[in-house]
């Protein structure tokens, strides 16, 4: 059974968790903002200048860096990086969670998803906010539909899933504790 952790970019875990037993479990994947507090395994940046900083520090030689080929491109074709295919609207927030995911799709029977908000919410007053966030939930949305043979499973999720997330037969819920536990680490 191939098993991957998707750490959302809004993951905040307990400071008592043990990573190493999640490590256990199965890689992580994830946007640079987790590496730091988390050492994300594999690490997506959509961000040119954050890109271009971490390639100067030499970030592709402490995890497996991924970038899009237009930012691989731009910045020299350096070595030791991953790359993947595609771009993002400007109106797409997180994008690297959507990449983490689509990456780890192809790869894994089930992913966990850590630190995702895919709760019912009141319409936002601001517009562009509101769009953004639709279209994030969307995207997120459309990589579970389309992958139909993994399971994917919202990690201490902090409500019920929004309404439109409950007809999809490859979506569930479960704790952290239970997911450790099932896999048979303590």
């Amino acid at each position: 059974m191939r098993i991957n952790w998707v750490l959302g970019e809004h993951v905040a875990l307990d400071p008592l968790t043990d990573i190493e037993a999640m490590k256990a479990v199965g890689s992580f994947w994830g946007s640079w903002r987790s590496w730091r507090a988390y050492s994300t395994d594999n690490v997506i940046c959509h961000d040119q200048k954050r890109a271009d900083e971490f390639l100067k520090r030499n970030f592709q030689n402490t995890c497996n860096f991924y970038l899009p080929n237009h930012i691989y491109a731009s910045l020299g074709r350096p070595t030791g990086v991953n790359l993947y295919e595609g771009d993002f609207k400007d109106d797409t927030v997180q994008s690297e969670d959507i990449v983490a995911m689509h990456l780890t799709s192809g790869i894994s029977d089930i992913v966990l998803m850590l630190g995702f908000d895919l709760s019912e919410r009141p319409k936002h007053p601001d517009r562009l906010t509101q769009h953004r966030s639709a279209v994030y939930q969307l995207m997120v949305k459309r990589v579970i539909v389309d992958n139909p043979q993994v399971q994917w499973v919202i990690i201490d999720h902090p409500s019920e899933l929004r309404k439109d997330f409950g007809n999809i037969s490859n979506i569930a819920k479960d704790t952290l504790a239970n997911a450790l536990e099932l896999a048979n680490i303590d």
